[in-house]
């Protein structure tokens, strides 16, 4: 009815026409089999291949000429072909000339790559990080806001809450697993995101409202509370330097969060409780007591969850909103709406049968409910089906996947379901149909098994594919990095790490042992896949870009429904040795991908979870995954991953050692890049000499054999700029013996102002006034000293300290920086008067109250502040100043804990003699004002 018949033509010509001809289609390519190939054909089945009649013979050549006088030649293809034989099993002809590398095959792929390219151009930019995980975010809300019934009632409570003068709490949507939340939730943002672009949300002046909303588990990364909490920074523009740590990160959030001069924002979080287990994230307290007036936060957890109840239990509680059951209408609705796009309905007794369970009021029951009606074949017995539903979400879901085990695969189902539980944030389908290829070996040992073997069974994984030659390899290449733990097997390709990073001459038998620990099974064939995908489709989602292939759990019921049923038999030790089993063969595949991103996302949560120290070590070292992981999105991850596999003064001694491994063909321009990047991690490890060192060796190769390139060099010396000067700051008081040491930093950071200055940027203006900050402060310690060293005398310190101080100052109010404008302050306070000047203690007066307004109360420069306040009085005031003492000691107690060096210097103040006998008198006042 749409195109109409040609009378006296085929189909195929039909499709020709209508696909190709008439447009000139340039998506069309046509491949024309030389006559000649019939003549190669026995006479049996000659006529298979050949026109019927004459009529059609004449038909087909007018066809081909009409294709070859409409289409270029580039896109009429003759191809020749000859007979091969039959093949008997498949009954089907075989024909030499179209296999890989043929004029044929050849054609079909050149055609196709240019196509697509010319429809499809790549972006040859690089996508930023914070685009990409965005994208991601962005992906799943939309997929989540289509449908919402039922929850007209909340979308308007929210929306109302949005609209409403900031109330200081958030709202809390708190429901059971499967109650819709995720999907209020990314309604609700998606509706705020409109009304923001249009100014319909009151109070956001003329700048409008920021919008910003984070699913949980909806992209990688973004279950681990110091991602999100970066992401969530970094979108709200903030300005300043972003810490690595989580602990500094939740007292960022928290002063951000607070703040009176952030934006109008609205943040919208889902699924809070599905965040990576920490005390951090289940007591929330991320999020500040108390929020700026400018800010709305809607976030969703699952009731009786630790967060939920950390939430409820504070002493202003947030509005909490119920997502309780559906009512009938609504049920009845998605029911209709679900069946009605498969063509299916129920009946009303059907109907009423369904609605009638206790389950059916959650909306993810009901649709789980009926996706299995919708394949269950057996009409007259789906009120049967019906009324042998599980009534309840998690055991609805292990009836499923009792279900898929029976019909869909057996145990490469349970495997596949392993893998996905035991990920980290999902897996490629290339990578599921990799790991499944060892069809046979995917049973772990039964818990009768186990029993038997006793603690020797966990043993068993790391025994797994280790054999000789990988044993010799390991440990020639452990002699290689100076690595004394102990190794467990590893099955990786070697060929580039041995030849290009290691002088191998020396290793017996290399060859065979590339060889034994390169073999993989071949991957699961297509056919077994699609039984398993096609069943677990509707319960998987991509787990990112819809277009990146990554799979994951649509709901993380799914993933408590695996748990429950995969992980949760038998005794505690064979539960246990479940995760492990599965997590040893996630290790072992990672440890062998190509993929250097992938490798470094899940290889080493995995060898955490194993508790392989040796491992995960190994696993750090390799080149490509510390690139990866020491960029500042990842560097929480590597810090976590080092205190996990040795500390940060095994970290300095084995990429230290290992740079020193690094073969002759390795360039100069990367052997430098390596070791600003070691030095820069160990320095925010804390391993100021070792940094150093490297960062010597990398400035030495820039200046000498990479033409010392400008922006290379400013980073370098910034880089040495912090180094020493958080190695000078680690003396308890600045003393007549630092004299060369402030003046060694001072030299290094005017070279690096020297290289910054002209570079352009609002990072580069950044970063200037960071220098020019830490050159104020190492212009006033020297002035304090009180020395003349080489040509710089007290003096001149003194005005040069106020100079850099009054340029920090200028480009981080210019950058809305009050933090560092803080610390701008206290160097004007601390070097620029002195205690005898009434301004001195109004300069910081002010760095604290900026410092406070900016960081809080629980801040490193708060804590120096409030120490150098006391300084200031002590032999003015002594009680005053242990008070400003003891302060500082209570907030590095809070961020350093007790016995961190810094916290050990002040206790050290307080508890001299004389403040001790002040405490005790303020102590006594104390007792007797109670």
């Amino acid at each position: 009815q749409e195109y109409g018949w040609i009378f006296g033509t085929s189909i195929t010509e039909m499709e020709i026409i209508h696909g190709a001809f008439r447009t000139a289609n340039p998506n069309a390519l046509f491949l024309i089999r030389d006559p000649a190939f019939l003549s190669t054909l026995p006479d049996e089945i000659k006529d298979n291949f050949s026109e019927s009649t004459g009529d059609a013979t004449v038909k087909m050549e007018m066809l081909k000429k009409c294709i070859k006088g409409r289409f270029p030649e580039s896109r009429v293809v003759s191809y020749n072909c000859q007979y091969n034989g039959i093949d008997a099993a498949a009954n089907t002809v075989r024909v030499k000339g179209l296999e890989a590398g043929s004029i044929f095959v050849q054609s079909v792929l050149e055609f196709f790559k240019a196509r697509i390219s010319h429809q499809y151009p790549l972006d040859s930019s690089s996508m930023d990080q914070l685009e990409v995980i965005r994208e991601a975010h962005e992906a799943f809300l939309n997929s989540r806001s289509s449908t919402v019934l039922g929850r007209d009632e909340i979308l308007d409570q929210i929306q109302d809450f949005v609209c409403s003068p900031g109330s200081g709490v958030p709202m809390v949507i708190v429901g059971v697993a499967g109650a819709g939340k995720s999907a209020i939730i990314a309604r609700s943002a998606a509706t705020t995101v409109n009304k923001a672009q249009n100014h319909d949300i009151p109070g956001g002046s003329n700048k409008g409202w920021n919008v910003f909303y984070h699913f949980i588990g909806a992209a990688p990364g973004s279950t681990d509370l110091g991602f999100m909490l970066q992401r969530m920074l970094k979108e709200l523009k903030y300005v300043g330097e972003i810490p690595a740590d989580t602990e500094s990160l939740v007292r960022l959030s928290n002063i951000t969060l607070s703040s009176p001069k952030l934006e109008p924002t609205v943040l919208f979080f889902d699924a809070l409780n599905q965040l990576d287990k920490s005390k951090e994230s289940e007591q929330v307290s991320w999020l500040p007591f108390e929020l700026s007036p400018n800010v709305r936060i809607v976030c969703s957890v699952i009731n009786g969850t630790p967060c939920h109840c950390s939430l409820a239990g504070r002493s202003v509680q947030p509005k909490e909103v119920l997502c309780g059951p559906l009512d009938l209408p609504s049920r009845r609705e998605i029911v209709d709406q679900v069946l009605t796009k498969f063509n299916k309905r129920l009946d009303n007794i059907q109907m009423d049968c369904l609605l009638a369970k206790e389950a059916s009021s959650n909306p993810l029951w009901l649709s789980i409910a009926c996706e299995e009606l919708r394949v269950f074949g057996l009409f007259s017995k789906v009120t049967e089906m019906i009324k042998g539903l599980a009534d309840g979400l998690l055991e609805l879901l292990e009836q499923v996947l009792t279900r898929f085990e029976e019909e869909s695969g057996g145990h490469l189902m349970v495997a596949t379901l392993c893998f996905l539980e035991c990920s980290r944030h999902g897996l490629l389908e290339r990578e599921l149909l990799e790991l499944l290829g060892e069809d046979e070996t995917l049973r772990p040992p039964a818990e009768k098994e186990f029993m038997e073997k006793g603690p020797d069974a966990a043993q068993e994984i790391s025994k797994h594919g280790k054999n000789e030659e990988s044993d010799q390899l390991a440990n020639d290449l452990s002699k290689k990095l100076h690595v004394t733990v102990e190794e467990t097997y590893r099955k990786t390709d070697f060929d580039k790490k041995v030849d290009d990073e290691f002088d191998v001459d020396d290793i017996e038998d290399k060859d065979d042992a590339k060889a034994s620990l390169s073999k993989r099974p071949a991957p699961l064939p297509a056919a077994k896949w699609a039984v398993v995908f096609r069943s677990l489709k509707p319960f998987l989602r991509p787990c990112g870009d819809s277009g990146e292939g990554r799979l994951d759990f649509y709901h993380r019921a799914m993933s408590k429904a695996v748990r429950r049923k995969y992980f949760k038999s038998g005794s505690e030790d064979y539960r246990k040795y479940l995760y492990t089993w599965w997590h040893g063969k996630l290790a072992e595949y990672f440890e062998q991908v190509e993929n250097h991103d992938r490798k470094a996302e899940e290889l080493p949560y995995h060898l955490e979870k194993l508790l392989d120290h040796s491992r995960l070590a190994r696993c750090l070292l390799e080149w490509p995954v510390f690139e990866k992981l020491s960029s500042d999105e990842h560097n929480i991850e590597l810090l976590r991953s080092w205190r996990k596999a040795g500390g940060y003064a095994s970290a300095a001694t084995l990429y230290s050692q290992s740079l020193e491994q690094l073969s002759s063909n390795t360039s100069d321009e990367e052997v430098a890049d390596k070791k600003w990047r070691v030095a820069r991690f160990l320095c925010c490890a804390g391993q100021y000499k070792d940094a150093e060192q490297l960062l010597s060796g990398a400035i030495d190769l820039e200046e000498k054999k990479l033409g010392a390139r400008k922006s290379k060099m400013a980073d370098l010396f910034q880089l040495l700029t912090d180094i020493k000067s958080e190695v000078s700051k680690l003396a308890e008081f600045i003393s007549v013996n630092d004299t060369k040491k402030h003046y060694d930093v001072i030299q290094i950071a005017l070279k690096a102002i020297s290289l910054r200055k002209n570079l352009k940027g609002d990072d580069n203006k950044y970063q200037l006034g960071l220098i020019e900050l830490r050159l104020s402060f190492h212009y006033g310690a020297f002035f304090r000293v009180g020395r003349q060293y080489k040509d710089l005398s007290a003096s001149d310190s003194r005005i040069k300290c106020e100079v850099h101080c009054h340029n920090a100052l200028q480009l981080f109010q210019e950058l809305g920086d009050a933090g560092h404008m803080a610390e701008a302050y206290q160097n004007i306070a601390t070097f620029v008067y002195d205690d005898t000047d009434p301004a001195q203690t109004k300069w910081y007066k002010k760095a604290l109250e900026v410092c406070i307004q900016a960081y809080g109360e629980y801040h490193k420069l708060t804590a120096r502040i409030v120490f150098n306040m006391g300084i200031v009085i002590e032999y003015k005031n002594k009680k005053d100043s242990y008070k400003y003492y003891k302060r500082a000691y209570d907030i590095d107690c809070e961020i350093f804990g007790p016995t961190h060096p810094t916290t050990l210097r002040t206790k050290a103040v307080i508890d001299e003699p004389a403040f001790r006998l002040i405490a005790e008198e303020i102590e006594l006042e104390q007792g007797k004002s109670l």
